[in-house]
């Protein structure tokens, strides 16, 4: 499941933080490594269950983070990868459920959608009719 492998350099740069472990891990020690792949379509589902047991399962294994590092480094398109779920080479918060609007509106159409009706340049106003004795009032 994991194409990435860092040069040695790199890990001796994280030397202290696997100073810990008693032993050195490798990717078989991976918590989604099962030796068959079983566990592969549950990593890149598009179902919320799923991913949330990916994310689960995540969070029990030792090499989150250097997983985590790898998939931001190769910008993975899709996936859980390190606990963290990822669209388009980004980690997203959490997955959206179908059906709902895109958090971006869609821009304006420049043209209306449906014909308007000619308009009049110029609006003639309607006024009561006028009663003369009242102008001769105000006059």
């Amino acid at each position: 499941m994991f194409a990435y492998s860092w040069a040695e350099s790199e890990d001796e740069s994280d030397e202290s933080d696997e100073s810990q472990l008693t032993t050195r891990l490798t990717w078989d020690d991976a918590a989604c490594h099962d030796g068959q792949g079983a566990l592969t379509p549950l990593f890149f589902s598009d179902e919320i269950p799923d991913i949330e047991l990916a994310k689960a399962i995540c969070s029990t294994c030792p090499l989150v983070a250097p997983c985590l590092r790898g998939a931001l480094a190769r910008r993975e398109p899709a996936g859980v990868w390190g606990g963290q779920l990822f669209a388009d080479g980004v980690v997203i918060p959490r997955k959206r459920k179908r059906g709902r609007p895109p958090k971006v509106a869609a821009a304006l159409p420049s043209e209306p959608a449906f014909p308007m009706p000619n308009r009049p340049e110029r609006v003639r106003r309607l006024e009561p009719p006028r009663d003369p004795e009242e102008e001769r009032k105000t006059a």
